[in-house]
């Protein structure tokens, strides 16, 4: 994402939640919840602050890849993105610090991100979870993703769009850029 982008979930959301691009002064804090959770994910490996260094100026220049801090009323609640592929939204590293658990930030922050791309990008959505994440159940339950197809250890999602209500939102001046 070469362009800072902010996005706030207008007044009427039940839970207040901002999704701010991440900048250079994120990157530790991305690279220790990743790691934190490197289990949940595709690749394992630890991430070293070189690492991350090179991931975030690859970052920089791919237009259609976005990152986000998520926050809640001034608090860090972790992280959450897309690239778009293929005319697609493909979501990743969708990362709840376990501070905010169950708080249910991170869900309208899915909800809001969701909102954002089918408005502004595109109107398919989907992502690819491990089946052994936790993640799994909570994107089916709460952020209306369905399986759609599966692989020996992942399944294939698609936000589904009968269950799926959008919400309005503010973005980049309206909130403070």
């Amino acid at each position: 994402m070469n362009r800072p982008l902010t996005l706030a979930a207008d007044s009427s959301s039940p839970v207040p939640v901002t999704l701010r691009s991440i900048t250079v002064s994120d990157l530790e804090d991305l690279r220790v919840w990743k790691n934190a959770n490197r289990l949940s994910f595709f690749i394992k490996d630890e991430i070293s602050a070189p690492m991350q260094a090179a991931w975030f100026q690859g970052y920089l220049a791919r237009p259609q890849d976005f990152m986000f801090a998520v926050e809640s009323a001034g608090e860090r609640a972790g992280c959450m993105g897309f690239r778009i592929q293929d005319a697609a939204a493909d979501c990743y590293n969708i990362i709840g610090l376990p501070a905010v658990s169950g708080r249910g930030i991170m869900t309208a922050g899915m909800r809001l991100m969701c909102s954002f791309i089918l408005a502004e990008q595109t109107p398919a959505v989907g992502l690819k979870v491990l089946k052994d994440n936790p993640a799994a159940a909570w994107y089916q339950k709460k952020c209306c993703f369905s399986i759609v197809g599966e692989g020996s250890d992942y399944f294939q999602m698609r936000l589904d769009m009968a269950r799926f209500k959008a919400c309005a939102y503010k973005k980049n001046a309206e909130v403070g850029i």
